[in-house]
């Protein structure tokens, strides 16, 4: 497997290695035969991300948010904690931040980021599979139907991947209306760049929920979330759909890193010149939820 995991972090304008949280277990089961073999036959499995959700829910799953915060280095001043603290891992997990910690960007002609996540452009065919840095998919085979028609073709793919150390809140990208979500049957493969090398087809065959969401200054998208091993679900605030705002809150991810895909028609959206670079060189670019990330064509 690949020893680092290369991130632009454009804040700093640097290079930063990412730290993989459970690396060792991540080696393992990735890694080799024996380890592919175990996560093909129980650890990408349903039952055993449900079950692991939910021993995340139970009191005694506390005792792992104080080792999760230090390995993680995450700024608790950012945080709304309950009063006595929180009452699980799980709970802690799914987190709410206090006012003003990840500000929208309130330009209309900007394109926001709808998480915390490493951020990768791609540039689709829509009848052939996409290939950058290991990530094989159609947009057929994401929303798990047989075509897609041709309103998304040479459309601008967004691939926002959520590391477990992340803020697992998610939102909307731009002022407009959600569509009803759907739900597409699938495993429950790690997500994470390492895993990618040895099934680069994780995003088609997960399991995912997608919904088109219509706005009059971007045109009609395609937002989906996919699940990944040990997250114990996908919890959508709309799942019937409604209006929806740009930076609102569209639903979050139960305990694991997952991903977030956007897809845009062609000519709406110019991604930022750095992204678009590093993205070239199969490199992901730090970001944060309601953070600018292109701009109205």
């Amino acid at each position: 497997m690949q020893n680092q995991i290369q991130l632009y972090n454009r804040r700093t304008g640097g290079m930063e290695t990412e730290s993989v949280y459970g690396r060792k277990w991540m080696d393992f089961f990735y890694g080799n035969t024996l380890g592919r073999r175990i996560t093909a036959l129980a650890l990408a499995r349903r039952p055993l991300s449900v079950f692991y959700g939910y021993l995340q829910n139970r009191r005694r799953s506390r005792c792992k948010i104080g080792p999760f915060i230090t390995q993680c280095g995450i700024d608790m001043n950012q945080v709304v904690v309950p009063p006595g603290g929180f009452p699980s891992f799980n709970a802690f997990f799914i987190r709410r931040l206090k006012p003003g910690a990840r500000p929208v960007d309130p330009d209309p002609n900007r394109f926001v980021a709808p998480a915390d996540s490493r951020l990768l452009v791609l540039d689709p065919d829509p009848h052939e599979p996409i290939a950058v840095k290991g990530i094989h998919v159609t947009l057929p085979g994401l929303l798990g139907l047989s075509q897609s028609g041709p309103l998304f073709e040479g459309g601008t793919v967004l691939v926002f991947r959520l590391a477990p150390c992340d803020y697992h809140r998610f939102g909307h990208v731009a002022d407009g209306v959600q569509g009803p979500v759907h739900s597409v049957s699938g495993g429950f493969h790690s997500v994470n760049p390492l895993a990618l090398q040895h099934k680069p087809d994780i995003l088609m065959t997960n399991f995912r929920q997608w919904c088109f969401v219509h706005s009059l200054l971007w045109g009609t998208m395609i937002q989906a979330e996919v699940g990944a091993m040990m997250v114990g679900s996908i919890v959508q605030q709309k799942p019937l759909g409604g209006p929806c705002g740009k930076g609102d809150e569209k639903g979050y991810f139960q305990f694991g890193g997952s991903t977030i895909v956007l897809v845009g028609e062609a000519g709406r959206v110019r991604v930022d010149d750095d992204i678009r670079q590093h993205s070239g060189r199969g490199i992901e670019t730090l970001g944060r939820y309601g953070g600018g990330v292109g701009s109205l064509i």
